[in-house]
């Protein structure tokens, strides 16, 4: 049992080594913004579509058709002279203006560097987006989690076998629960 549940601990631990290291990167970005140039780089072009559509699906399924956009819609608005919305994914955005009565589509891009979209994939969450990748990512973030879980409880059982470091684990083991609860609740109380 010590044997299997050792190289489980150790094979969760490789696993979830990118996604850790991933998110601490995102976060150092994140707490230091100024450290980083996180300018998207920013296209606008033109597409014409066929006019007269009122719906901003139907426009958008006709630029990711025809022209190669990818994402999931999000904040459709509609104006007097036409639609307006976004196609999203991680690390890219476009910025759609539709004009039903020319089938005019004027398409800003928005494209972030490594660390923009390492600071969008940090914050994507869920499982309901119209992206599948968006999705995919979603799952393995709840894998990553559960797995984390795991690799404590391993862990906690691994150390407590070896009789000569119970103490010194013991001490570590509550002061990191101390620290761990400790932050949470700064972090609660922040908002």
């Amino acid at each position: 049992m010590y044997k299997f549940l050792r190289n489980t601990h150790l094979l969760i631990g490789v696993f979830s080594f990118l996604f850790l290291l991933m998110y601490g990167v995102s976060a150092v970005q994140m707490a230091h913004n100024r450290w980083f140039d996180n300018r998207p780089a920013v296209t606008e072009t033109e597409f014409r579509l066929a006019p007269g559509a009122d719906d901003a699906r139907v426009v958008a399924r006709q630029l990711m058709d025809g022209h190669g956009l990818r994402g999931e819609l999000l904040q459709v608005r509609k104006a007097e002279d036409g639609l307006s919305f976004r196609i999203q994914r991680p690390g890219t955005v476009y910025e759609v203006s539709y004009a039903p009565a020319s089938g005019a589509a004027k398409v800003k891009t928005n494209v972030a560097n490594l660390m923009g979209m390492l600071n969008r994939i940090h914050h994507v969450g869920g499982l309901w987006h119209e992206f599948t990748l968006t999705n995919v990512w979603g799952y393995f973030v709840g894998l990553v989690s559960i797995a984390l879980i795991v690799l404590a409880l391993t862990g906690i059982y691994l150390w407590f076998k070896i009789h000569s470091e119970r103490l010194v684990g013991g001490i570590l083991l509550a002061l990191s629960l101390g620290y761990s609860v400790t932050l949470m609740v700064l972090i609660r109380t922040a908002y």
